[in-house]
């Protein structure tokens, strides 16, 4: 919307916050002691699996909580704070995290004591927007601490989004995790591949013990850190980064109420959860001349100066109903088989030649399970079906095939008209 309209209607900060109708929150996962008053006030009405108003009390989450990085606790600081939204959100721990973006950050300025002091002079923090581009790509400080009364942390990931060709996608970049992880057969893995997002970083270790509802910190770190920069950015694209931080495996509160009852824990969640935290993103917006600069992709304008046609509703039944159609996003190169069903359904057969799993998280093309059918009508010379339930619209357009021809041919067809 920002690079169609001219806005960003979704530029939020982050705070974690309750659903509660308990006048109190139960934030950690040790001592949860759920939200709905008598519905689930104990472990057993927690554990029973009884429906209320269409939830299981089994399914509920520990509050979140919400940070923010004010100059001093009073009301005037943390209200301006909020409404630059330096601010951060957490799953119910107490992490702390700071996150600055900035175009000249030195690799060794968190050496410094006051490299807090340099995030605000030399760049923005969280919630912030990134000034006019001053180097080939932007550099984040990020700095996070463990809660002193739980777990240790896993590992920081920066979480990019961007927009090309009006299309949007995400990617999770690990920039700093606790202990020297290994590949599988005992292969070192390269630091350096990780934090570019070219190789995955192995899971932390896991020191649950579910039976008995404990763990030990043994594995991860009290506070990581790391200065990173975008290995994959193109100054011609709007894009947002924002930091997640994620602790080593804990008992989930299901499997602390399960213990205290002496059950096995239920097998419809997870036993074990990893508590995180969350900031507000940084935003960077290309230059008018950055975006310029950009490859354009195909619209429909140029489309109809190529002499294409829209087909309509009769020409688009005959085209694709009851049959399989091979497609190529353009923009990504992925290539999809989608059926069109004559009972009015459509069903992704394949992603780059695999079959998708069903529950996975769909994408551009897809409704919101890969795998599983969605509805689909012609109406109004579209394909109308949906995506994660809101609909989408296709339209189809026929454009004359251009055929080149060869000296001698052109001149043979000169021939003929003379």
């Amino acid at each position: 919307m920002q690079e169609t309209r001219g806005y960003n209607p979704y530029k939020f900060g982050l705070v974690g916050a309750s659903d509660t109708h308990g006048t109190a929150m139960a934030y950690t996962q040790s001592n949860y002691f759920g939200g709905h008053a008598l519905l689930d006030a104990t472990p057993q009405g927690r554990l029973s699996g009884e429906k209320h108003a269409g939830m299981t009390s089994d399914r509920f989450a520990t509050s979140g909580l919400g940070g923010v990085w004010a100059e001093e606790n009073t009301r005037e600081a943390i209200f301006a704070a909020m409404q630059r939204k330096e601010t951060f959100a957490t799953s119910g721990v107490r992490i702390r995290v700071r996150f600055f973006g900035g175009w000249d950050f030195a690799p060794g300025v968190l050496q410094s004591k006051d490299w807090v002091r340099t995030g605000y002079a030399n760049g923005v923090p969280m919630g912030g927007d990134l000034p006019a581009a001053k180097s080939k790509a932007p550099t984040f400080i990020v700095w996070a601490v463990k809660d002193p009364d739980d777990a240790n942390l896993d590992r920081i990931q920066i979480v990019k989004g961007w927009t090309r060709n009006g299309q949007i996608f995400e990617k999770i970049y690990n920039v700093a995790w606790s202990g020297n992880r290994a590949v599988k057969g005992g292969a070192r893995i390269s630091d350096a591949l990780v934090r570019r997002g070219e190789a995955e970083l192995p899971p932390v270790g896991n020191t649950v013990d579910v039976k008995n509802a404990t763990y030990t910190n043994t594995s991860g770190a009290v506070e990581l850190k790391t200065v990173w920069t975008d290995p994959d950015f193109d100054p011609s694209q709007f894009a947002f980064y924002y930091a997640r931080v994620l602790q080593i495996p804990t008992p989930r509160w299901t499997t602390y109420d399960a213990k205290k009852l002496g059950v096995p824990p239920p097998a419809n969640v997870p036993a074990t959860v990893q508590d995180r935290a969350w900031t507000s993103p940084i935003w960077y917006s290309p230059s008018d001349e950055a975006r310029k600069a950009a490859k354009p992709g195909t619209t429909v304008a140029e489309l109809k100066q190529q002499g294409a046609v829209a087909l309509d509703d009769a020409q688009l039944k005959q085209l694709i109903v009851g049959k399989t159609f091979k497609i190529r996003n353009t923009v990504t190169g992925q290539r999809f088989e989608i059926l069109y069903g004559p009972d009015g359904r459509r069903l992704i057969l394949s992603v780059d030649g695999k079959q998708p799993p069903a529950g996975q998280v769909g994408d551009v093309l897809h409704s919101g399970e890969l795998g599983s059918p969605a509805q689909y009508e012609i109406r109004d010379g579209k394909i109308v079906t949906t995506i994660a339930g809101a609909p989408f619209e296709v339209s189809v357009y026929k454009r004359r095939r251009q055929v080149r021809r060869g000296p001698q041919q052109r001149a043979r067809v000169r021939q003929l008209r003379g």
